[in-house]
């Protein structure tokens, strides 16, 4: 029987990157081996970003997917991890101390989703968006569309056909973040394994690289998502992270680059928008008729004219 021991000191974390890197040797582990998962908090007061709780919560499930004992030891309590439902994840007791707020337009806990419960999130992760005062509401309704693209992406990647998400509003920094992963195939599979894929040639650093390029699917999409999203965050002068296997791409300035990292099974995206940032969306969709009737309803829902947000 194979044990690996990983330590998590939350309060040393400085990147998704890094923290990949620690939890990345768990993805070795067979049926029957044993993984045991220290986390460490040091102060109850520490802030500590949900996206990398959500991290955490993620490989704790492929573990149990895949009948990989686990052992988890979590040493000091966050309230901010009890609020995001960490400790709830992993199946530990916390006496919380504080009452429950709504998270509306601020946050949204860590959570599941999968077909039945996309759209639900979609519309909770478009109410943070909605904070952005200096943006039109035609990139609103591109920010939607990307989401759903990237969201639905997941479901028909993952092994289980479900995904974690997380989001939350900084309006003191002017930043909202978010980030959506899953364990499935990962994005050089998605795009090279299927027979009829015109991308079969590609290598893991040339998926990634192409994925945010325009009209790039295995066939079961437009191949717009991940490239609007990417130039929108340029334009934006925000921060795109996508994590799938073995290696990450990031923007850096006015460009995108991929680098070699260590494992992560399936794929993550990571978004940091800036609210005071405004981008017209006329530089990334020329056609703006091209976005789906569909979501206009969303539109409609937070901007007409007898409706306001809060």
């Amino acid at each position: 029987m194979g044990i690996i021991n990983l330590s998590i000191k939350l309060g040393e974390i400085r990147s998704n990157i890094q923290l990949i890197s620690l939890l990345s040797p768990a993805f070795s582990l067979k049926i029957n081996d044993l993984l045991n998962l220290s986390i460490q908090f040091n102060k109850p007061s520490n802030f500590v970003l949900s996206e990398r709780l959500l991290l955490i919560v993620a490989l704790v499930e492929y573990c149990h997917i895949n009948k990989v004992e686990i052992a988890i030891d979590i040493t000091g309590e966050n309230s901010f991890a009890s609020r995001v439902n960490f400790y709830k994840l992993l199946g530990f007791d916390f006496k919380e101390d504080y009452v429950r707020r709504k998270s509306v337009g601020r946050f949204i806990e860590i959570k599941k989703f999968n077909q039945n419960s996309i759209y639900q999130l979609q519309e909770e992760i478009n109410m943070i968006l909605y904070q952005i005062k200096s943006i039109s509401k035609e990139v609103l309704q591109l920010l939607f569309y990307c989401l759903n693209e990237i969201m639905d992406n997941v479901i028909n990647h993952a092994t289980i056909g479900s995904g974690w998400v997380s989001a939350q509003y900084f309006p003191l920094l002017k930043e909202i973040r978010l980030i959506i992963c899953d364990n499935g195939i990962g994005i050089h599979d998605a795009l090279t394994k299927n027979p009829q894929s015109k991308y079969q040639h590609l290598s893991e650093v040339e998926a990634l690289k192409e994925c945010i390029e325009r009209g790039v699917t295995n066939g079961k999409g437009l191949g717009f998502g991940l490239f609007a999203t990417a130039q929108f965050i340029l334009k934006n002068k925000g921060h795109l992270l996508i994590y799938s296997g073995n290696y990450h791409l990031m923007n850096k300035t006015d460009t995108y680059e991929v680098s070699k990292g260590d494992f992560w099974q399936g794929t993550l995206i990571q978004l940091r928008i800036k609210t005071n940032n405004a981008v017209n969306y006329k530089d990334i969709m020329p056609q703006h008729h091209t976005l789906p009737d569909d979501y206009n309803f969303f539109v409609e829902k937070y901007f007409g004219d007898d409706n306001e947000l809060w």
